[in-house]
Protein backbone atom coordinates (compact mmCIF):
# COMPACT_ATOMS: atom_id res chain seq x y z
CA UNK A 1 0.00 0.00 0.00
CA UNK A 2 1.61 3.11 -1.32
CA UNK A 3 1.39 6.60 0.47
CA UNK A 4 2.25 9.53 -1.58
CA UNK A 5 3.89 12.96 1.12
CA UNK A 6 2.72 15.61 -1.86
CA UNK A 7 -0.16 17.73 0.00
CA UNK A 8 0.58 15.70 3.12
CA UNK A 9 0.65 17.15 6.50
CA UNK A 10 3.54 16.30 9.17
CA UNK A 11 5.02 16.33 12.34
CA UNK A 12 8.64 16.09 12.45
CA UNK A 13 10.42 16.13 16.41
CA UNK A 14 14.24 17.00 16.81
CA UNK A 15 13.23 18.80 13.53
CA UNK A 16 15.59 21.92 14.02
CA UNK A 17 18.93 19.85 12.85
CA UNK A 18 20.54 16.99 11.86
CA UNK A 19 19.04 13.73 10.46
CA UNK A 20 15.01 15.81 11.21
CA UNK A 21 16.16 18.62 9.44
CA UNK A 22 17.10 17.37 6.47
CA UNK A 23 14.11 14.89 6.69
CA UNK A 24 11.49 18.27 7.22
CA UNK A 25 12.82 20.02 4.51
CA UNK A 26 12.48 16.66 1.27
CA UNK A 27 9.61 16.73 2.90
CA UNK A 28 8.67 20.00 1.72
CA UNK A 29 10.51 19.57 -1.12
CA UNK A 30 8.40 16.73 -2.25
CA UNK A 31 4.99 19.04 -1.58
CA UNK A 32 3.91 18.69 2.22
CA UNK A 33 3.59 20.71 5.31
CA UNK A 34 5.18 20.38 8.04
CA UNK A 35 5.83 21.33 11.66
CA UNK A 36 9.28 20.75 13.26
CA UNK A 37 9.17 20.62 16.90
CA UNK A 38 11.96 21.14 19.01
CA UNK A 39 13.69 23.10 22.05
CA UNK A 40 14.86 25.89 19.92
CA UNK A 41 15.39 27.20 16.56
CA UNK A 42 18.54 26.83 14.45
CA UNK A 43 20.35 28.85 12.14
CA UNK A 44 19.87 26.39 9.33
CA UNK A 45 16.09 26.16 10.36
CA UNK A 46 15.28 29.70 9.85
CA UNK A 47 17.13 30.36 7.00
CA UNK A 48 14.61 27.45 5.08
CA UNK A 49 11.52 28.35 7.30
CA UNK A 50 12.23 32.24 5.50
CA UNK A 51 12.46 30.40 1.80
CA UNK A 52 9.46 28.29 2.35
CA UNK A 53 7.63 30.38 5.11
CA UNK A 54 3.74 28.96 3.72
CA UNK A 55 4.92 25.27 4.25
CA UNK A 56 7.07 24.62 7.30
CA UNK A 57 6.25 25.98 11.12
CA UNK A 58 7.60 25.80 14.30
CA UNK A 59 6.73 24.82 17.71
CA UNK A 60 8.89 25.26 20.70
CA UNK A 61 8.38 21.47 22.43
CA UNK A 62 10.15 20.35 25.34
CA UNK A 63 9.35 16.51 24.42
CA UNK A 64 9.27 15.30 27.72
CA UNK A 65 6.61 17.32 29.19
CA UNK A 66 3.34 16.09 27.82
CA UNK A 67 1.47 19.35 28.27
CA UNK A 68 3.47 20.13 25.62
CA UNK A 69 3.34 17.66 23.49
CA UNK A 70 -0.70 17.64 23.59
CA UNK A 71 -0.33 21.80 22.60
CA UNK A 72 1.95 20.55 19.69
CA UNK A 73 -0.99 18.26 18.76
CA UNK A 74 -2.86 21.00 19.00
CA UNK A 75 -0.97 24.00 16.93
CA UNK A 76 -0.63 21.29 14.11
CA UNK A 77 -3.88 20.66 13.80
CA UNK A 78 -4.98 24.26 14.26
CA UNK A 79 -2.28 25.16 11.34
CA UNK A 80 -2.43 22.05 9.14
CA UNK A 81 -5.80 20.17 9.97
CA UNK A 82 -4.36 16.90 10.16
CA UNK A 83 -1.56 14.97 10.88
CA UNK A 84 -0.62 12.46 8.21
CA UNK A 85 2.71 11.95 9.06
CA UNK A 86 4.53 11.78 12.24
CA UNK A 87 8.52 11.21 12.35
CA UNK A 88 9.78 10.81 15.80
CA UNK A 89 13.75 11.75 15.35
CA UNK A 90 14.41 13.51 18.50
CA UNK A 91 16.71 12.35 20.59
CA UNK A 92 20.13 12.46 21.99
CA UNK A 93 22.54 9.71 22.65
CA UNK A 94 24.35 9.38 26.14
CA UNK A 95 25.15 12.82 27.30
CA UNK A 96 26.25 14.15 30.71
CA UNK A 97 23.19 15.48 31.87
CA UNK A 98 21.67 11.52 31.51
CA UNK A 99 24.39 9.06 31.59
CA UNK A 100 24.08 6.10 33.57
CA UNK A 101 27.52 5.93 34.91
CA UNK A 102 27.70 9.47 36.07
CA UNK A 103 24.91 8.93 38.36
CA UNK A 104 23.74 12.91 37.39
CA UNK A 105 20.14 12.57 37.41
CA UNK A 106 17.74 13.59 40.61
CA UNK A 107 14.63 11.76 39.50
CA UNK A 108 14.62 9.68 36.06
CA UNK A 109 16.83 8.71 33.23
CA UNK A 110 15.98 12.01 30.99
CA UNK A 111 17.36 10.43 27.38
CA UNK A 112 14.67 7.35 28.65
CA UNK A 113 12.31 10.09 28.36
CA UNK A 114 12.93 11.85 25.39
CA UNK A 115 14.32 8.53 23.44
CA UNK A 116 11.26 6.24 24.50
CA UNK A 117 8.59 8.03 26.84
CA UNK A 118 7.88 10.80 24.68
CA UNK A 119 8.13 8.68 21.10
CA UNK A 120 5.51 6.44 22.50
CA UNK A 121 3.02 8.90 23.65
CA UNK A 122 3.44 11.04 20.53
CA UNK A 123 2.88 7.76 18.72
CA UNK A 124 -0.39 7.97 21.28
CA UNK A 125 -1.59 11.36 20.03
CA UNK A 126 -0.96 10.76 16.37
CA UNK A 127 -2.73 7.84 16.19
CA UNK A 128 -5.90 9.43 17.65
CA UNK A 129 -5.81 11.63 14.90
CA UNK A 130 -5.27 9.00 12.26
CA UNK A 131 -8.00 6.63 13.26
CA UNK A 132 -10.37 9.50 12.59
CA UNK A 133 -9.40 8.68 8.57
CA UNK A 134 -9.46 4.83 8.91
CA UNK A 135 -11.54 2.55 7.58
CA UNK A 136 -13.27 -0.18 9.33
CA UNK A 137 -10.60 -3.48 9.45
CA UNK A 138 -8.98 -4.74 7.41
CA UNK A 139 -7.36 -2.32 5.74
CA UNK A 140 -6.74 -1.91 1.81
CA UNK A 141 -4.79 1.45 1.63
CA UNK A 142 -2.16 3.59 4.12
CA UNK A 143 -4.38 6.45 5.38
CA UNK A 144 -1.34 7.55 7.49
CA UNK A 145 2.46 6.62 8.56
CA UNK A 146 4.25 7.06 11.94
CA UNK A 147 8.21 6.77 11.23
CA UNK A 148 10.49 6.06 14.39
CA UNK A 149 14.14 6.80 14.23
CA UNK A 150 15.90 3.46 16.04
CA UNK A 151 19.85 2.91 15.48
CA UNK A 152 22.33 0.24 14.58
CA UNK A 153 23.00 0.44 18.49
CA UNK A 154 19.48 -1.38 19.14
CA UNK A 155 21.18 -4.10 17.75
CA UNK A 156 24.81 -3.88 19.86
CA UNK A 157 25.26 -4.19 22.99
CA UNK A 158 27.01 -0.60 24.30
CA UNK A 159 28.60 -0.93 27.83
CA UNK A 160 29.28 2.42 28.01
CA UNK A 161 26.12 3.57 26.69
CA UNK A 162 23.47 1.31 28.14
CA UNK A 163 20.73 3.80 27.87
CA UNK A 164 20.87 4.73 24.19
CA UNK A 165 21.13 1.55 22.98
CA UNK A 166 18.37 0.08 25.22
CA UNK A 167 16.32 2.59 24.33
CA UNK A 168 16.92 2.28 20.49
CA UNK A 169 16.06 -1.39 21.17
CA UNK A 170 12.70 -0.32 22.67
CA UNK A 171 11.96 1.64 19.65
CA UNK A 172 12.69 -0.87 17.39
CA UNK A 173 10.17 -3.36 19.56
CA UNK A 174 7.82 -0.32 19.90
CA UNK A 175 7.54 -0.34 15.89
CA UNK A 176 6.93 -4.09 15.87
CA UNK A 177 4.29 -4.63 18.30
CA UNK A 178 2.62 -1.67 15.95
CA UNK A 179 2.76 -3.59 12.97
CA UNK A 180 -1.25 -4.70 12.76
CA UNK A 181 -2.19 -1.20 12.94
CA UNK A 182 -1.13 -0.83 9.15
CA UNK A 183 -3.49 -4.13 7.93
CA UNK A 184 -6.10 -3.01 10.33
CA UNK A 185 -6.40 0.57 10.18
CA UNK A 186 -3.73 1.63 7.29
CA UNK A 187 -1.73 3.51 9.48
CA UNK A 188 1.68 2.30 8.97
CA UNK A 189 4.28 2.16 11.72
CA UNK A 190 8.07 2.04 10.89
CA UNK A 191 11.70 2.76 11.38
CA UNK A 192 15.03 3.28 10.39
CA UNK A 193 17.72 2.48 12.12
CA UNK A 194 20.79 4.39 10.85
CA UNK A 195 24.73 3.94 11.62
CA UNK A 196 27.26 6.58 11.73
CA UNK A 197 25.54 9.61 11.11
CA UNK A 198 27.20 12.89 11.03
CA UNK A 199 24.89 15.30 13.17
CA UNK A 200 24.91 17.30 16.07
CA UNK A 201 24.19 14.54 18.40
CA UNK A 202 27.65 13.56 18.51
CA UNK A 203 29.60 14.77 21.29
CA UNK A 204 33.38 14.82 21.48
CA UNK A 205 33.47 11.85 23.72
CA UNK A 206 31.54 9.81 20.72
CA UNK A 207 33.81 11.29 18.44
CA UNK A 208 36.83 9.88 20.01
CA UNK A 209 35.67 6.19 19.37
CA UNK A 210 36.12 6.54 15.16
CA UNK A 211 38.79 6.17 12.94
CA UNK A 212 40.29 8.42 10.30
CA UNK A 213 39.20 5.40 8.12
CA UNK A 214 35.60 5.14 9.66
CA UNK A 215 33.07 5.99 7.22
CA UNK A 216 30.26 8.24 8.38
CA UNK A 217 26.75 8.40 6.70
CA UNK A 218 25.44 12.36 5.33
CA UNK A 219 22.18 13.47 7.25
CA UNK A 220 20.38 14.11 4.00
CA UNK A 221 21.36 10.18 2.91
CA UNK A 222 19.56 8.95 5.82
CA UNK A 223 16.60 11.16 4.73
CA UNK A 224 16.09 9.98 1.42
CA UNK A 225 15.99 6.24 2.68
CA UNK A 226 13.31 7.54 5.64
CA UNK A 227 10.77 9.16 2.58
CA UNK A 228 11.15 5.78 0.55
CA UNK A 229 10.36 4.02 4.13
CA UNK A 230 7.14 6.10 4.57
CA UNK A 231 6.05 6.17 1.05
CA UNK A 232 6.78 2.68 -0.16
CA UNK A 233 4.19 -0.28 -0.43
CA UNK A 234 7.77 -2.35 0.49
CA UNK A 235 8.18 -0.98 3.55
CA UNK A 236 4.91 -2.53 5.51
CA UNK A 237 3.82 -1.44 9.59
CA UNK A 238 6.37 -3.43 12.09
CA UNK A 239 9.12 -2.71 9.19
CA UNK A 240 12.71 -1.61 10.84
CA UNK A 241 15.18 -1.12 8.12
CA UNK A 242 18.80 -0.19 9.11
CA UNK A 243 20.88 2.28 6.71
CA UNK A 244 24.75 2.25 6.74
CA UNK A 245 26.61 3.86 3.52
CA UNK A 246 24.89 3.27 0.14
CA UNK A 247 22.73 0.24 1.65
CA UNK A 248 19.92 -0.75 3.60
CA UNK A 249 18.45 -3.86 5.49
CA UNK A 250 15.50 -5.18 7.04
CA UNK A 251 16.08 -5.81 10.64
CA UNK A 252 14.50 -8.97 12.14
CA UNK A 253 14.73 -9.28 16.26
CA UNK A 254 18.05 -11.57 15.74
CA UNK A 255 19.69 -9.79 12.78
CA UNK A 256 23.12 -9.63 13.78
CA UNK A 257 25.59 -6.63 13.93
CA UNK A 258 25.57 -4.62 11.09
CA UNK A 259 29.63 -4.32 9.17
CA UNK A 260 31.03 -2.29 6.67
CA UNK A 261 31.00 1.18 5.90
CA UNK A 262 29.06 3.35 8.29
CA UNK A 263 28.57 0.96 11.29
CA UNK A 264 31.79 0.66 12.50
CA UNK A 265 33.77 2.72 15.23
CA UNK A 266 37.14 1.52 15.50
CA UNK A 267 38.22 3.04 18.30
CA UNK A 268 35.29 1.83 20.71
CA UNK A 269 37.63 0.10 23.03
CA UNK A 270 39.35 3.39 24.09
CA UNK A 271 35.92 4.58 25.70
CA UNK A 272 35.06 1.07 26.97
CA UNK A 273 38.61 1.26 28.56
CA UNK A 274 37.85 4.96 30.66
CA UNK A 275 33.99 3.12 31.63
CA UNK A 276 35.88 0.63 33.37
CA UNK A 277 38.24 2.85 34.97
CA UNK A 278 35.54 4.75 36.29
CA UNK A 279 33.72 1.71 38.27
CA UNK A 280 37.37 0.50 39.44
CA UNK A 281 37.82 4.25 40.86
CA UNK A 282 34.50 3.49 42.57
CA UNK A 283 35.36 0.02 43.51
CA UNK A 284 37.91 1.43 45.53
CA UNK A 285 36.07 4.02 47.50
Amino acid sequence: MAFAIASKSAIVTGGASGISLSFAKLLVQKGAKVVVADVQRTPALDDFMKQRQDDIFFQKTDLTQWDQLHDLFKFTKSRLGKIDVLCNSAGVFEPPWSNFWKDTEETSYKSIDLNVSALMKGTRLAIRDQLTRASPPPSTSTVAVILNISSLAAQFPLFNQPLYCSSKAAVSAFTRALAPLHKEFGIKVVAVAPGNVATPLWTKDIKKVFRDDDVVIQPEEVADVMLKVVEGAEYPGGTVLEVTKGRTRFLAVDSPVASGPGATTSNMGVIYGETIALLDKERKT
